[in-house]
């Protein structure tokens, strides 16, 4: 009996050290008794606590709690900050040696200060977590998905300082329309669907449907209804200029240093299109007396028949009475697909984490960030009043070959209300608003080109 028992015994010693070498075998570092803090700016999410609201929700919740017990380790989000604190938390809390998460999400341009202060981890240097190339955690799970573009985006010099988790939709360039107006100015009210699937959703289409939408109702010689709202400027030029294939900064291919993109005529013929925007009269001008956020209530209320702005706005027009869609701004003259600007909120590790430290945090990010489903748009159907807002607008905004970063964000300073605040008021040629700010714009992108670069 006794010779038994030290049989199992040693049997199951072996188990245990078979276990442990097929783990390191496979070069993932062990994650038991790690706690690890994803630290953000809006709520809180922890396995113990969250109460999931639709079977999603709970699919990832399991998956969440089986993780942590399977490999011993805890993971969780945490609200550490608001949103005008966190840059300067993030900060000073890697500078005193002492990060106040393990990881930061952090919106592009502070994610960029910490790489410019050397307070970010270059991430790409791993030998456990390859993120542009992304492997399942398991041979029956999907990779879990890192956004190219992002990983793009932050690397300089070879090296990649943040990413970003999976396609963030709620931060594109594009058009709301109000579908009753469209019936009303004797348009069919999947127009803008149907133009966009057949790849007619041009700049001069979208004029003659702009044109057509602007009406004087009761022949008072009053313009009732308009297009669009002048304003957000810099959102509606940020979509002309995005569906243009143009951007105010741009990365060199060769040496990846950031330069003033405003000169090529991409970018130019953008500005023209907005002025003209204006110009044919399609856009109802700001109000007196009124406050900044006026044109919301405008599209809102149905006094005109399309809004340009970040697609978040889905989540204000829940209770709108009239029936609405969403689309991708039009394509360009010079861009032969429809293009969007993007913003993705980063993932960054404190540079004060030793490199075995890191290859734990990647792998058990990997682990939280393994999709339980490949279905991504059963749980946005609820979100709009048409399935072809999600089968089709959703869709292309999920594919990052379209996307355009905003490099611009990265340019401490750079301000391009500079250009987009005075276009609806400038007379001159269109090329004197980018004269007017050539020169600031050069040396505040070549003050960040040294940091990163060099001279």
């Amino acid at each position: 009996m006794k010779m038994t028992k030290w049989v199992g015994l040693i049997l199951c010693a072996l188990i245990i050290v078979t276990g442990m070498f097929m783990l390191s075998a496979c070069g993932k570092p062990s994650l038991r008794g790690t706690d690890i803090v994803i630290g953000n700016w809006w709520a809180d999410y922890d396995v113990n606590s969250i109460v999931p609201r639709n079977d999603s929700e709970e699919r990832i919740l399991e998956w969440r709690t089986k993780i942590q017990k399977d490999y011993g380790f805890r993971m969780r989000e945490r609200n550490i900050a608001s949103w005008n604190e966190m840059p300067q938390v993030a900060a000073t809390s890697i500078m005193t040696g002492s990060p106040a998460a393990t990881v930061f999400v952090l919106q592009g341009n502070w994610a960029m200060s910490l790489i410019t202060q050397n307070l970010a981890y270059p991430v790409s240097e791993s030998k456990v977590i390859d993120l542009r190339n992304p492997e399942p955690v398991d041979k029956d799970l999907l990779p879990p998905v890192w956004n190219k573009s992002s990983i793009d985006a932050f690397t300089f010099n070879g090296k990649t300082y943040a990413f970003s988790e999976g396609i963030n939709m709620t931060n594109a360039q594009v058009i709301f329309f109000n579908k009753r107006l469209f019936r009303e100015a004797g348009l069919d009210p999947e127009l803008p669907y149907d133009m966009q699937r057949d790849g007619t959703w041009t700049w001069d289409n979208f004029l003659a449907i702009c044109k057509r939408l602007t009406r004087d109702i009761n022949n008072d010689g009053i313009t009732d209804t308009y297009a669009m709202p002048r304003d957000l400027s810099t959102d509606i030029l940020d979509a002309i200029l995005s569906s243009n294939g143009a951007t105010y900064v741009d990365r060199d291919p060769e040496t990846g240093r950031f330069v003033n993109a405003t000169n090529r005529p991409e970018f130019m013929e953008g500005l023209q299109f907005a002025i003209r925007l204006n110009n044919e009269g399609i856009m109802r001008p700001k109000p007196d007396g009124v406050n900044w956020d006026w044109y919301k209530s405008e599209f809102a209320d149905g006094t005109v028949a399309m809004r340009i702005d970040e697609s978040y706005v889905w989540g204000e027009l829940q209770n709108m009475n009239d029936d609405w869609g969403v689309v991708m701004f039009p394509r360009g003259p010079r861009s032969d697909s429809y293009r969007v600007y993007t913003r993705e909120n980063m993932l960054v590790i404190p540079a004060t984490f030793k490199p075995s430290q890191v290859d734990q945090i990647l792998w058990a990010l990997s682990l939280w960030y393994t999709p339980v489903t490949d279905d991504w748009a059963t749980g946005w159907y609820a979100t709009f009043r048409d399935p072809r807002a999600v089968d089709e607008t959703l869709a292309l905004i999920r594919n990052t070959d379209l996307h355009m970063p905003k490099n611009y964000v990265f340019i401490p300073g750079l301000q391009r209300g500079h250009i987009a605040w005075e276009m609806w008021h400038h007379d001159g040629d269109p090329q004197q608003l980018i004269e007017k700010v050539e020169q600031d714009w050069n040396a505040k992108i070549a003050d960040v080109n040294n940091l990163l670069f060099g001279q």
